[in-house]
């Protein structure tokens, strides 16, 4: 359970740093904010210092305080000082965003310290000690609301400037320590733990060790002491924190209310229950007292209480809690009654609000399921989903980042998991099934592929919006440089082009959110076609598909321990169909030990595996279906399905000679959305291909692929004046990228292809260099490109492959391509031999020119079971990894 962690951190005030104000630099470092306000008032009164810098510092401290309405006094008065210039605007509304942010207001502190951060920029001081504490807010911000890359960024750029201007030993070095630190914590806890462990030193040299910023020094480390599982290590240091804490606000404080949270976690987690929940109590309380009723960190208290309870049976306790939460962390909702849910706006913390939300409906799921058997439990359940469904869908449009995005998807997932579960539930005990069916299917849905679906609407949004081609070309070459700095990034450069690339990419980011804002408002049909793609209804499917074809939609449910479930969606033309099956505890072992099989021929372990792996993804199709698209769930989608036996036989120690191959043709989708949009879309018309080879390689670690060459000039000949050859020393990067290939129905890249699961951004396909180029086509720059293509072929090793990312499925080169344009794909999981994949994908194009209407996956599969029976490559290593994903 994710806490939110906002600290009070004090801004350093470098310009007035003069011998009138000593005594104030003094008493805020030993922690004396109460005179170090007075001192202030006392400096404004002799009219010593600048008034300006004084009022903004003195609004710091009383934010820091937990003061806010002096604080805002302050703001607003200045707000309407026409004597101020623009950089000490961008201080004062810095100043704004940081009060905005204490009080949970994320809408309004994300407004102003963007507009505080283009002050900076405009006045000339974008690399000032004030500017790089206007990014620190934007991180926290950032992290606050779970956006932990946009958080990293500002915070790693804030260091930057920092360190330019501060010596290795000062408190802002130490600040922004951190600050990067936080934004780590929920990604890489050993990374901040380094960060924090370096702040920490600093600060007690500086201030001693009963020093407000060592006690938030504490805490930082002692949470990911707790991540980290050494919980002897962090309540040591939650108790010092405390200690200190409570020395220098012996009335409370938000900062003592959040070691009694980490102080509460680190007792459950020790198993001691009754000591946790009095720490979260004490938690509640001091919240109450510093915000009155409504913050997102009260809320984060109540959703921290209620599972200890909901574990004690305790069911009505815990729902009125996370009731408590929703009112909490909402403007305008004031309903107690546990029947009553916000509308998914007006809220201060949106990430903070979909975790009570689903809080709250897997407690009333639980409360059904042990206590009541009360189909309104379920229902109430369901209502929860929906809002918070409706909430992911705009948190989504606020999210800039796409890895953001795909942070947010792994809990939107486990969303949309709870739906489908309780909507399969109630279908079975109502009498008004098909409802609850439909919507099972829904959320089952919602769950592909949504951020890749996102792009694409946004691309076609574009496209239907009437934006002018210089608009659409500006944003092509942004893309393009964000795309080669990230890249550049993920290589691990020294420490000195790092820094440099981050700042571009920080710089360019910067631009492309402020490009995509003035298309927004300059062009309304854009955003309301780039934020209305809906799913898809069953009868909408049933309607594109023909006669004995048949959509399998495999959904993975694994968040409930003990209750793994696999969700069979089947749906034909004329019927819709549920399976529900216990999902095995070692699924990941199967499908490895599957595909390890296959790709070192080993008979027994491809029995054995694939007889459980048959068994289990069954989707029980009538005779009448011939032609299958399948629709795979996390690591499913590693799986090719035309290789699992029609038989389990587990003592056989040869391969067989049926596989699904033999009785269906399969092709593959992200997501049923995906193939109702690819329906309407229409591809090249002539039947024209562009072919790429390289054939040699100069890399150590490549071996050249000489069979391509074969390859390439036998399709090539197939397609006589229609085909345009790239090979050999043609087969440039740069070639390719102006080769106009929105021209071409087909193209097809014969190369080497490589998928990098621990860095997505460097996957690439391997061409060679040119006076521009390095010779690597990066899944970036493919995203970059223009396809109209019906069909794109890489015919190289591991192209099918990617990063398992929850709520995404694979991410690699084939949704870089399938953005791009490309209406279908043929991509392969694992290298093989040249020269039999040379004869495979010469006889898949031979029958595709021999048909007036190519049906890729029925060519497919013919080419496939014509090589199982020629023996020579009958072995599934040879034809097996080569899949095709489309409709």
């Amino acid at each position: 359970m994710r806490i939110l962690t906002i600290f009070l951190l004090l801004a350093a005030w470098h310009a007035g740093a003069q011998s009138d104000t000593e005594k104030l630099d003094r008493l805020v470092n030993e922690g004396q904010y109460a005179e170090a306000i007075r001192e202030i008032d006392f400096l404004i009164s002799l009219k010593k210092g600048d008034a300006s810098s004084l009022s903004n510092r003195q609004a710091q401290l009383f934010i820091t305080l937990g003061n806010f309405i002096e604080a805002e006094k302050i703001l607003k008065a200045q707000s309407n000082n026409p004597n101020l210039n623009d950089f000490q605007r961008a201080i004062f509304q810095s100043t704004n965003g940081f009060l905005s942010l204490n009080k949970g207001d994320s809408d309004n502190a994300l407004e102003n310290l963007q507009s505080a951060h283009a002050l900076f920029t405009k006045s000339g001081k974008e690399n000032s000690a004030e500017a790089a504490q206007c990014l620190s807010y934007l991180g926290q911000l950032y992290y606050s609301t779970g956006k932990y890359k946009q958080a990293e960024d500002n915070q790693l750029i804030a260091l930057q400037i920092k360190s330019k201007i501060f010596p290795a030993n000062h408190p802002e070095i130490a600040a922004a320590y951190t600050d990067l630190g936080l934004a780590y914590s929920n990604t890489n806890p050993d990374k901040a733990l380094e960060y924090y462990e370096m702040a920490q030193p600093i600060y007690s040299k500086i201030y001693g060790d009963a020093h407000a910023k060592v006690a938030v020094g504490n805490t930082n480390i002692g949470s990911m002491y707790n991540t980290l599982e050494l919980y002897g290590d962090a309540q040591n240091n939650f108790e010092s924190a405390l200690s200190i804490w409570k020395k220098l606000y012996p009335n409370g404080h938000p900062n003592q209310a959040l070691v009694l949270m980490q102080l509460g976690r680190t007792y459950e987690k020790l198993k001691n229950k009754k000591v946790a929940k009095a720490y979260y109590k004490q938690a509640i309380g001091q919240y109450k007292k510093a915000y009155g009723n409504k913050h997102p960190d009260l809320a984060s208290a109540y959703n921290q209480l209620a599972p200890l309870l909901k574990e004690e049976n305790k069911f009505d306790s815990a729902l009125y809690l996370y009731q408590q939460a929703l009112l909490a962390n909402t403007v305008v909702f004031t309903q107690t009654a546990i029947n009553r849910n916000p509308k998914a706006k007006d809220y201060y913390n949106g990430m903070q609000l979909l975790y009570t939300l689903l809080y709250k409906a897997q407690a009333l799921e639980e409360k059904y399921t042990n206590k009541t058997i009360k189909e309104s439990d379920l229902t109430l359940s369901l209502a929860c989903l929906q809002v918070a469904d409706t909430l992911v869908d705009a948190l989504r449009q606020n999210s800039r980042d796409e890895s953001d995005k795909i942070a947010l998807g792994a809990l939107a997932t486990e969303v949309y998991e709870n739906g489908v579960r309780v909507s399969q539930t109630l279908s079975e005990v109502t009498a008004i099934k098909a409802n609850y069916r439909a919507l099972a299917f829904y959320f089952a849905e919602k769950s592909k592929a949504a951020v890749l679906l996102e792009s694409i609407a946004d691309a076609h949004a574009k496209s239907f919006a009437g934006i002018p081609q210089e608009f659409v070309s500006q944003e092509k070459s942004l893309k393009a440089e964000i795309a080669l700095y990230t890249q550049k990034l993920a290589q691990k450069p020294d420490a000195q082009q790092e820094a440099a690339y981050r700042k571009l990419l920080f710089d360019l980011n910067g631009k492309y959110e402020n490009f995509v804002k003035r298309l927004e408002k300059d062009f309304p049909e854009y955003y309301n076609l780039k934020f209305n793609s809906s799913i898809p209804t069953v009868e909408t499917i049933q309607s594109l598909l023909p006669n004995g074809t048949a959509v399998v939609s495999y959904f993975i449910a694994d968040v409930l321990p003990g209750n793994k479930r696999l969700y069979i969606f089947t749906i034909t033309k004329s019927k819709f169909k549920i399976i529900n099956r216990t999902l095995p505890d070692n699924l990941d072992k199967m499908i490895r030990g599957f595909t390890n099989s296959i790709f070192y021929s080993e008979p027994f372990t491809y029995h054995k595996a694939g007889g459980v792996l048959t068994e289990l993804l069954n989707p029980k199709l009538p005779k009448s279906i011939t032609d299958i698209i399948i629709i795979p769930s996390g690591r499913l989608g590693t799986v090719p399905f035309e290789a699992l036996p029609l038989k389990a036989d587990k003592v056989a120690q040869a391969f067989p000679n049926q596989y699904w191959v033999n009785q269906f043709s399969i092709g593959y989708e992200f997501s049923t959305t995906l193939l109702a949009q690819k329906t309407k879309r229409q591809p090249a018309l002539s039947s024209s291909i562009f072919l790429c080879a390289p054939i040699q390689f100069s890399a150590a670690q490549m071996n050249d692929l000489p069979g391509t060459e074969a390859e390439v000039n036998t399709i090539a000949q197939l397609f006589g004046d229609r085909a345009q050859l790239k090979k050999a020393l043609e087969a440039t990067e740069t070639n390719v990228k102006q080769a106009n290939l929105n021209q071409y129905k087909y193209l097809h890249f014969a190369t080497h292809g490589v998928v990098d699961e621990e860095s997505p951004e460097l996957s690439r396909i391997f061409l060679n260099e040119s006076n521009n180029d390095d010779g690597n086509l990066y899944s970036g720059e493919i995203f970059n490109l223009t396809l109209n293509a019906d069909l794109v072929a890489l015919s190289a090793c591991q192209t099918g492959l990617g990063k398992i990312s929850k709520g995404e499925g694979v991410i690699g080169l084939s949704r870089a391509l399938v953005y791009a344009g490309a209406r279908n794909v043929m991509v392969s999981y694992w290298s093989v031999a040249d020269e039999s994949t040379a004869q495979m994908m010469t006889r898949f194009y031979q029958n595709i020119l021999q048909s007036a209407t190519p049906a890729y996956r029925k060519t497919l599969q013919q080419v496939k079971i014509n090589m199982i029976k020629e023996k020579k490559y009958g072995a599934p290593y040879y034809w097996a990894p080569f899949v095709l994903i489309g409709f």
